[in-house]
């Protein structure tokens, strides 16, 4: 019993990394778009480290495509304050405690919107790639 727990337990937990590496990839997106005229400016100041190998290959459409990708995701998110978290951060770029100053929530909290809007994201995301087998195909390694 025990067993299965931990098995659920870690197919969620990789479940959301996966959806957290796709978010993560709107920032590098526009910024390799946004490279086009200038130099790197965001791109190493992103927080997160994610898998980006994929990104950095693409070239301008594939950016502009995922950056699309991402946004709708987001956008069939049930409005609340989860989705705000995930926008700010993933989208906007702003820090998990800024977001959570932005919310009017203590830093604590922010982190809880955070983790619970990943969780919910993260099904959304399975979705989405099971449903478009363009997604399905180019967001899979």
């Amino acid at each position: 019993m025990e067993e299965q727990q931990q098995n659920l337990i870690d197919k969620e937990r990789a479940r959301m990394e996966s959806v957290r590496n796709f978010l993560c990839s709107y920032q590098l997106c526009a910024d390799m778009l946004h490279l086009k005229r200038y130099e790197r400016k965001r791109a190493y100041q992103f927080d997160d480290e994610f898998d980006c190998e994929d990104i950095l290959a693409g070239n301008e459409a594939y950016w502009r495509a995922r950056m699309y990708a991402v946004g709708s995701l987001i956008e069939k998110m049930k409005n609340g304050r989860e989705k705000l978290m995930i926008y700010y951060h993933y989208v906007r770029g702003e820090s998990i405690e800024h977001a959570a100053n932005l919310l009017d929530v203590s830093r604590r909290t922010g982190y809880r919107l955070h983790e619970r809007g990943l969780r919910s994201v993260s099904f959304l995301y399975e979705r989405m790639k099971k449903e478009n087998p363009f997604l399905r195909d180019s967001l899979q390694k």
